[in-house]
């Protein structure tokens, strides 16, 4: 039996389709909240194979996963100390874990901590697989792109912090749940494996912003905002937050966030979409929710 965490989430709903698509011969359990929308699954896993629980409840942890051989810890990073915790003492060895490419940043103020919770998985005793994708995006429950597109759809001039030239390496949500139904499915070869994953092609940041508004078909202004500038704004929005700005992003803008995937397409076949590709597909996901026009 496998257990996964976090998929209400973005990317959770990718892999749920593709969970329907494989048709395993095992059953599927789904650890979530009280609180979360599970609309999008089939009455009969919510009637049947939802567990109810709070991830930060080691008790609550460990009695969802009576009788599992697998887990797919999809949720946050930050609960992987109780998943380990509740998989050593339940016995369970095979865990596959999401981290983030995050954790390479200089600027991003929880690397340190994704790096620590890593390498306490790897001391662990636990029959590990670590899949680090980039930015994540694919619908309205992204925390970036769908913000950028709303945006470009409302205005005609944008701003740009900088020259823009920061590379940026998204991946389509779609793409991570093939991935990780992939590093499932092929057990053995993955075991005690680390994968980087990310979108076909790094772009810079103004190249994205020009593929949303191509998406969108709008004709948009870019206006270069000098850098320090927007550090200053980035101070502000740490003591406002507002969502949409604060110091680390202005930082991580000229960070180049470009990582190389070539060890999962070796083992996994993994082939990304382009950001092209996959901001026409969340443009629409946008547009048929009602969210923009």
């Amino acid at each position: 039996m496998i257990l996964i965490t976090g998929i209400a989430g973005l990317t959770g709903r990718f892999l749920y389709q593709e969970i329907q698509a494989q048709k395993l011969d095992q059953t599927v359990k789904y650890f979530v909240r009280p609180t979360s929308d599970i609309s999008f699954m089939l009455d009969e896993d919510k009637e049947k194979n939802v567990v109810y629980g709070d991830g930060n409840n080691l008790k609550d942890v460990t009695d969802a996963l009576l009788n599992v051989d697998l887990v797919i810890h999809l949720a946050t990073i930050h609960l992987s100390e109780v998943v380990t915790q509740a998989c050593l003492l339940k016995g369970i060895k095979r865990v596959i874990f999401i981290n983030t490419t995050g954790m390479y940043s200089q600027y991003k103020s929880y690397a340190l901590l994704y790096t620590e919770l890593e390498r306490k998985i790897k001391e662990s005793n636990l029959i590990y697989t670590i899949i680090r994708p980039t930015m994540i995006y694919g619908n309205h429950q992204d925390v970036n792109i769908h913000k950028l597109i709303k945006m470009i759809n409302k205005v005609p001039v944008f701003p740009v912090i900088g020259k823009g030239d920061g590379l940026m390496h998204p991946i389509y949500a779609q793409d991570l749940a093939k991935v990780i139904n992939s590093v499932m499915i092929n057990e053995e070869l993955t075991r005690m494996q680390e994968y980087n994953v990310a979108g076909k092609a790094p772009l810079t940041y103004l190249s994205l912003l020009t593929e949303i508004a191509k998406a969108l078909g709008k004709k948009r202004y870019f206006l270069h905002i000098p850098y320090g500038l927007a550090l200053l704004i980035g101070k502000i929005g740490d003591y406002i937050p507002n969502g949409i700005i604060d110091y680390e992003k202005v930082q991580r803008l000229k960070e180049d966030k470009n990582f190389d995937y070539s060890k999962a397409t070796c083992d996994l076949g993994f082939s990304p979409k382009s950001f092209e590709e996959g901001v026409k597909l969340e443009v629409q996901a946008l547009r048929d929710a009602g969210i923009i026009q």
